[in-house]
This record gives structure tokens, sequence and C-alpha cells, in this order.
């Protein structure tokens, strides 16, 4: 079994503040273990499990894409490091039989959650599909199921999980840690935490043929919120989007896939 290990970081096991996420912040090497140590612990739970062929990708986007400690990863996977890529989901395909996403967040204006936002905490204030407001598991889930991909494993806190439960149905979730504002939570010990990452991660694998894609049929209407007005300044030289308001843009597009590769550049 192929599987596709999505990454973030602010859902990793006892992260709680922007200094454990931002390169240039004073506790992000801290960050960066603790991200290792969770993808590590979904790699040998994926691995117990019977996967046979595990790509993780690095998606967090401080230092240009390149966030875990390269000699602490565990053996048997392959990494996908760096940006950018060939296109948004690179390393993702119609090979992989299941997905997960590991150290997930919560999408914006979710409350209480650690470090709430969608794609960007300083410019996004949304981004909906079809009218639906989606965060980041959202968004990555309709984009492996435009590959015909299950999300079967989210980790992060109780936000997010309650979050993929309630958009993905009955998928395995580890709650690493519970959320009492946007920097503040109850966290699991290190230990305890790579426990419970490592058993959901096997049981997310030995339950792989129960979960189904997510999948928006298209064509779909994607619609982005800025923060402030001159963040949207270069969807005004495109011609194939629509400016609703000096800060929101909205473009259409035959898949949400298809939209994401817009959105990041690649389209």
């Amino acid at each position: 079994m192929k599987v596709y290990m999505a990454t973030d970081m602010e859902g990793a096991s006892g992260i709680t503040q922007e200094l454990m996420t931002f390169a240039d912040q004073a506790r992000y090497q801290e960050g960066r273990r603790a991200l290792t140590g969770d993808i590590n612990a979904a790699i040998r739970g994926a691995q117990a499990g019977g996967a046979t062929e595990i790509f993780v990708s690095d998606g967090h986007g401080a230092c240009g894409g390149y966030n875990v400690i390269f000699e602490d990863c565990a053996p048997g996977a392959v990494y996908g490091l760096g940006s950018p890529g060939l296109g948004y989901l690179d390393g993702c395909d119609e090979d992989c039989e299941l997905a997960f996403c590991v150290a997930y967040h919560a999408k914006a204006g979710a409350f209480p959650a650690v470090l709430d936002h969608t794609q960007s905490s300083r410019n996004i204030v949304d981004i909906s599909v079809n009218g639906e407001v989606l965060g980041e598991l959202g968004l990555t889930a309709a984009c492996c199921g435009d590959l015909g991909v299950p999300v079967g494993l989210v980790t992060g806190d109780d936000a997010v999980c309650a979050e993929a439960r309630e958009l993905l149905g009955d998928i395995v979730t580890a709650q690493v840690k519970i959320a009492r504002s946007r920097t503040c939570a109850h966290c699991m010990a290190p230990a305890d935490a790579r426990a419970l990452i490592e058993a959901k991660a096997r049981e997310a694998v030995e339950r792989a043929a129960e979960f189904q894609p997510f999948v928006i049929e298209g064509p779909i209407t994607m619609r982005l919120q800025y923060l402030r007005t001159e963040m949207a300044h270069g969807w005004r030289r495109r011609s194939d989007v629509t400016m609703l308001d000096a800060r929101t843009v909205e473009f259409q597009a035959a898949s949400v896939l298809a939209a994401m590769n817009i959105y990041a550049g690649y389209a």
C-alpha cells in the first residue's frame, strides 16, 4: 500500500505558539523536533499496518517548505522537501491508496483552536469552494479526492480532529492536545503523543478500505478573501478572475486541485 502523508506544523504535539512555527523565531528548532517526532510516529504506525510505500510532503510554509530535521527522519519513506514543486500536492497521485494529514490545524476562525488559519495566517481571512468555507484540511482532502485518494488519518488538536470528523466522517484521528485558545493548549507528553499517533496510523492503514475520497464535483468556484487590499493586488492583473471587492477574488476551475494550482501560482 502506498501512503501519501501531507504534513503541516501547527498541529504537532506540544506546539502552541508561532514562536515555534516561523523560521525566524526563537523556538523554531523546538517546533522542527516536534514535527519530525510526530511524522516519524506516523511512519512507524503506517509501516506496522502494512504500508509498503510512504511519501512525506513537508507542507509547512516556513523555511521554503523544509521544516523537518532530515537527519532524524525515519527510514522507509521518501521525503518531499523544499518548494516550489511541480504542482500543488506534488507527490500525491492516483497510485496512492491512502492519505494522512499530520500536524494539521483548524480553519481560520475556529475557536478554541491552536494557531487557527487557512493557508496564510498573515494574509487570508478565509477560502470557500462553491460557497462552503474550507480550511487547509478540507482543501487537502478535496485535492486528494480529485486524485481518488481518501484521507484516513488526521493528527492535531481537538478542533481539527472535530473538523475532520464533521467533514470526512468516520476517519481516524489522533488528538494530541486540547486547545484552550489560539496560543494555549493542554498537551500530551511527547512520548504519549507519539504512541497515540503510531497506534492511530496503524489503525488507519488497516482500515484503509473503509474510507472514501472526499470529492467536490467540478466545475468549482473558489473565493479568497484577503485581510488587506494590497494582498490581493496580484490577482488584479489576471483576466480570468473576478474581483468582488478590493480584497476578495473569485474564479472558476475544473476541480479543487486545479483551483489550488491557480492559487499557488502553478497555473
